[in-house]
């Protein structure tokens, strides 16, 4: 038996409500703008990892987004997985990356944020497939009530707007307020002391949300937290200014452009004649006279001394190219923008040695705040 329907007709979120009430088992499908399988067990929400989909594991991207792993580790666990038919979560306890403990809140704080994603999207189909022989083979440690989800979820994306308006760019610079700091450390606990931990040195928004082994809402409220306490402050990253070029340089500059123009025109003068003889002379001439030639007209084009391209920018090129690609194919398989370019990488759409590259001729991505755009620098 299966329960299925638009969630314009029947919000997800009742959806959520009449399977806890009933204590139903099985898997909830949705399907939106990040597409996602949600496994009940007794009414209780125990994964949202799907088996099915090998190539896309949301505790996988959670691991990698925010700082729990880095990509060389990363890369070790997925040829260990190759190996062998263990899991993930069974890789990360032998390896002793995590206890058992600090697997179980990172496994539930992962349910948290891929809910709120797909709570957040208005548009969306569901299907819900009841049976505990969908459970089998799926690995999970936790057991969350619908209720607390849900009104987590509700609050996050309540709160999220004001987050976004407080926080408008990752390229902002947090440090902490040399004005409020003393002797004696300040009294935080829990996720805001993690994040005024991180501030040792100045750190970009991008850095800490990288780092800070939370979900983003979670490293957004805690920064809100410390701004408002005072013990913290930001400012917007300089944008840097261009390049002053010498006079001499400018000059020369400009004597190149100078012998260019002639050259230039030369090159057009060859390709017009080209064209001429190729193509309008033999279709002014009679009939039957191709057949009556020993050969077709032709020109040759003599080299030329053309326009000097400078190879760093070709190459900056070819990667925007190569990374605009896999940035369409995964929209075009998810249905909006991952969140980094190591998520791009993790599945497949670029290589590793691309991203590499990337990093290291500084190009920056970013995903707008719906994940239907991007933008590269």
């Amino acid at each position: 038996m299966a329960l299925e329907g638009n969630a314009k007709d029947f919000g997800l979120s009742e959806i959520f409500q009449l399977i806890s009430i009933q204590k139903k088992s099985g898997m909830l499908s949705i399907v939106a703008e990040e597409n996602i399988a949600i496994f009940f067990q007794d009414g209780m929400i125990m994964s949202t990892r799907d088996r099915r989909n090998k190539s896309k594991d949301p505790l996988k991207d959670y691991l990698l987004r925010y700082g729990f792993i880095d990509r060389d580790e990363m890369n070790n666990l997925q040829q260990i997985q190759s190996g062998s038919n263990m899991d993930l979560t069974e890789i990360l306890l032998s390896e002793k990356y995590f206890s058992e403990d600090e697997l179980t809140a990172i496994f539930a704080e992962q349910i948290y944020e891929s809910i709120h994603e797909v709570l957040s999207c208005p548009k969306s189909q569901y299907k819900f497939v009841i049976g505990k022989n969908v459970l089998s083979g799926i690995k999970s440690y936790a057991s969350l009530k619908v209720e607390g989800v849900l009104m987590e979820s509700m609050r996050r994306i309540d709160e999220f707007p004001e987050m976004r308006r407080i926080f408008p760019s990752e390229d902002m610079i947090f440090q902490k307020n040399p004005s409020s700091s003393t002797d004696k450390e300040p009294d935080l606990s829990g996720n805001e002391e993690v994040i005024y931990d991180l501030l040792q040195h100045e750190r970009t928004l991008e850095y800490l949300v990288s780092h800070s082994r939370m979900a983003r809402f979670c490293t957004y409220e805690s920064l809100k937290r410390l701004l408002e306490t005072g013990l913290l402050e930001f400012r917007e990253a300089e944008k840097a200014e261009p390049e002053k070029i010498p006079e001499k340089t400018v000059k020369t500059r400009k004597d190149k452009r100078k012998r260019f123009v002639p050259t230039f025109a030369i090159m057009i003068i060859l390709v017009a004649s080209f064209a001429v003889g190729e193509y309008l002379v033999p279709w002014l001439m009679p009939p039957g006279w191709k057949a009556r030639t020993s050969g077709t007209l032709t020109a040759s084009v003599p080299e030329t001394a053309g326009l000097t391209v400078n190879p760093d920018e070709l190459r900056i090129r070819s990667l925007k190219a190569t990374i605009s690609q896999g940035l369409d194919e995964y929209y075009g398989s998810m249905g909006s923008y991952p969140f980094t370019l190591e998520v791009l990488a993790i599945r497949n759409f670029i290589s590793g040695p691309t991203l590499e590259l990337v990093q290291q001729a500084g190009i920056r991505y970013r995903m707008n705040d719906n994940g239907g755009a991007y933008s590269l620098q």
